[in-house]
């Protein structure tokens, strides 16, 4: 009896491990699909245009959050004497826990959604806000993924880029290889070669001079003279400031010697004294700045003159006909050549003219 009371406990302890073995697998299912087996559910359908990469069990989201996952897919079969619905294709079963009722309404819209860009694809759902909690068995309006339509319609336009980029640029490699252009001259050309292996040549020539500090750039660079004189000039200029801290020199007193400063102040005060008694009209200089008489007599010498000159222009009077009569310029023309040869005859005969009588009485 005791040995059957063993065998029947080890029976039973099997058979636990079973049922407890099974229990998790069960919940493990559950929870990998995400469906949940605690709380109420309710199951609700939509209509999409395909389900590529969507199976069963996949999760449904509201906003991003999971609620449920999907139950079932099947394809909507076709009416007689009814054109297809694109939008209708395809029926996507739903199961949703009930608690998410009052947030599934009918402004809510549902649509396949890809994790990533090759990843994984499930059923989200856009929460409405204005419409009333869809029931047991109603369809959620399903709408056609765009993301995955812009991101195929783009790669397209990307791959047509891309193509029309690389024949270009096997154009190029084809006009380099046939030595067209800069970069081909530069490839194909030995002169171009020649050329740069000489300008490196003379540059090793040149830096290897430097180093051995021939040359300008080689003495600046290899020898101490230049620092020395850069010292030298810098004690210099330090001898120099400390002479004029301690007061020496014409800029030293300059700067330091407060009789320059009180000369200058004077000076300018004295200025200051002179610019006053000119604008008092004191001296020569205020006179003629201030004073009228001056002025009404150089207006007037300037009437005179010009009361003058405008006579002179007139041609009425001796001085004006001085200046513009022709007649009076050819008898002074004509008095000048008679009086020219008449020095020209008493150089050569001046008997002629001087004639000396002596009487006597």
């Amino acid at each position: 009896m005791a040995q059957r009371k063993q065998i029947t406990w080890s029976e039973l302890r099997v058979g636990l491990f079973v049922l407890v073995g099974l229990l998790i697998l069960a919940v493990a299912i559950f929870y990998v699909t995400g469906a949940g087996f605690l709380g109420p559910k309710y199951r609700l359908k939509t209509y999409l245009p395909e389900v590529s990469g969507l199976s069963t069990g996949a999760p449904v989201r509201l906003d991003g959050v999971e609620i449920g996952n999907v139950e079932k897919i099947r394809l909507v079969p076709r009416q007689a004497g009814k054109p297809p619905d694109r939008m209708h294709n395809i029926e996507v079963g739903i199961r949703i826990d009930s608690k998410y009722q009052g947030d599934v309404l009918t402004d809510s819209t549902a649509t396949l959604v890809t994790e990533g860009l090759l990843g994984n694809r499930y059923v989200n759902v856009q929460r409405g806000y204005t419409g009333v909690p869809l029931k047991e068995g109603q369809a959620i309006p399903g709408a056609e993924e765009k993301a995955i339509k812009e991101v195929v319609e783009r790669s397209a336009d990307v791959l047509a880029n891309l193509k029309a980029l690389s024949e270009e640029i096997q154009e190029i490699i084809g006009d380099v290889q046939a030595g067209k252009g800069t970069i081909g001259k530069l490839i194909t050309d030995d002169q171009a070669y020649n050329h740069l292996n000489s300008i490196l040549a003379r540059g090793d020539q040149i830096v290897g001079n430097v180093q051995s500090g021939q040359g300008t750039l080689g003495k600046l660079f290899m020898t101490d003279e230049l620092y020395s004189k850069v010292d030298k000039g810098v004690d210099n200029v330090n001898t120099i400031l400390a002479d004029v801290r301690s007061q020496k020199g014409t800029i030293g007193k300059l700067l330091y010697d407060p009789s320059l400063y009180d000369q200058a102040k004077a000076a300018l005060e004295n200025g200051n004294t002179i610019m006053g008694d000119i604008r008092a009209g004191k001296g020569t200089l205020g006179k003629l700045t201030t004073d009228e008489t001056l002025y009404n007599k150089l207006r007037d010498s300037s009437s005179n003159l010009s009361e003058a000159t405008a006579r002179l222009n007139k041609n009425d009077n001796t001085a004006g006909k001085l200046f513009s009569d022709p007649q009076l310029y050819d008898n002074l023309a004509a008095a000048s050549a008679e009086l020219r040869t008449f020095l020209t005859e008493f150089r050569k005969n001046p008997k002629k003219y001087l004639t000396v009588k002596m009487s006597f009485f």
